[in-house]
């Protein structure tokens, strides 16, 4: 969950943080206003305010819980205790780069963060929050010193202070710029191609 609902294998919680009831209902106004697609998501539930053809793939292609709708079309910003993050979903990337600096101005003024993971959605978290940090904590709880222990893999901007973060940042060969940039290393092997498992081979095991 981007870093913000993390739990160890009790099912403790490590770290949480949501957004503001109101960081949400302007969130919301401006997808509705742009006609684009919203999904909020509370820990493993998801919800939204149509599904569209875009939040079905989110569920059919991602294996994301299928996001419901609120009891009697309810907007998502009456739902307690709020939302740990949103989506903004759009197929069109013209139309959602176009609104993701009105969405970057609501979250100067609602204490909020604006991040990408693929082209088609943006990311509204609560100010402050990544999965940096989120690994952070992680990190902490395990006793692991992340700056000297850890080996982070990634590929898209919401992964930026993770790789940064880490002992070892290894950005897969169909990374995106931030990624790259923000990586120690850049695999040839992209997602699918097994990278993961050649970085260990690489970094962990020392087998290359």
């Amino acid at each position: 969950l981007q870093g913000l609902f993390c739990v160890d294998g009790k099912g403790e919680v490590l770290f949480e943080s949501k957004l503001s009831m109101k960081a949400v209902s302007v969130a919301e106004k401006l997808a509705k206003e742009n006609d684009i697609s919203i999904v909020s998501y509370d820990g493993d539930d998801l919800y939204t305010t149509e599904v569209t053809a875009v939040v079905r793939h989110l569920h059919e292609f991602y294996g994301e819980p299928m996001p419901q709708l609120l009891p009697e079309g309810a907007p998502l910003a009456s739902h307690e205790p709020s939302m740990h993050k949103i989506l903004l979903m759009d197929d069109d990337v013209n139309k959602l780069q176009a609104v993701r600096p009105k969405l970057e101005e609501l979250a100067m003024k609602y204490d909020a963060t604006v991040t990408q993971a693929i082209p088609t959605m943006l990311e509204f978290l609560p100010g402050g929050c990544s999965k940096g940090r989120g690994v952070a904590a992680v990190c902490m709880a395990m006793g692991i010193v992340a700056e000297e222990e850890l080996l982070a893999l990634g590929d898209a901007e919401n992964d930026v202070s993770m790789l940064e973060m880490a002992a070892i940042g290894v950005a897969v060969g169909n990374a995106s710029d931030p990624a790259r940039k923000a990586a120690d290393y850049i695999m040839r092997e992209t997602n699918n191609e097994g990278a993961a498992g050649i970085a260990m081979d690489i970094f962990v095991f020392d087998r290359q």
